[in-house]
């Protein structure tokens, strides 16, 4: 693989042209990082509306027909449902934990089995959410790979 960067003054913004015969495992992690920091989702607060990146994500959870964003200290509305929102950055880095969290993979600092079949994943800001028994492979495979 090579890496090319072209730098000039007349460019207003960056692109990125990925030129390859096949996207191998390697490659597709590498544009799902790049996705995810170009990816910026619309949220609100207190009536104030603003773009929170996927990198600042840390879960989506959907209470009483309402999707939720929580960062590391805060918590946010969207107007996504929480399927939408899956449908939209599932390919970048995160992955579904149960019927209404949608977790930040990359957010986990840990996973570890509880007594009754379920995981419970441990996120750097300490935060504990169940991984219901249905998502755990999925979520171990996602986990592995990141």
């Amino acid at each position: 693989m090579k890496l090319l960067i072209e730098q000039n003054d007349g460019y207003r913004e960056p692109e990125i042209h990925i030129k390859c015969g096949l996207i191998d495992a390697d490659l597709q992690h590498i544009i799902d990082e790049i996705q995810t920091l170009m990816f910026s989702l619309p949220v609100s607060k207190d009536g104030a509306v603003s773009k929170l990146s996927l990198e600042e994500i840390f879960y989506f959870e959907s209470v009483d027909e309402r999707t939720f964003v929580y960062s590391r200290t805060e918590v946010y509305a969207c107007d996504y449902k929480l399927y939408e929102v899956e449908d939209k950055i599932g390919k970048c880095g995160f992955a579904r934990i149960s019927k209404s969290v949608v977790v930040n993979i990359r957010k986990i600092k840990l996973i570890k089995p509880q007594l009754n079949g379920r995981f419970e994943a441990i996120l750097d800001n300490g935060e504990r959410l169940i991984v219901n028994r249905h998502y755990v492979s999925a979520l171990k495979q996602k986990f592995a790979g990141r």
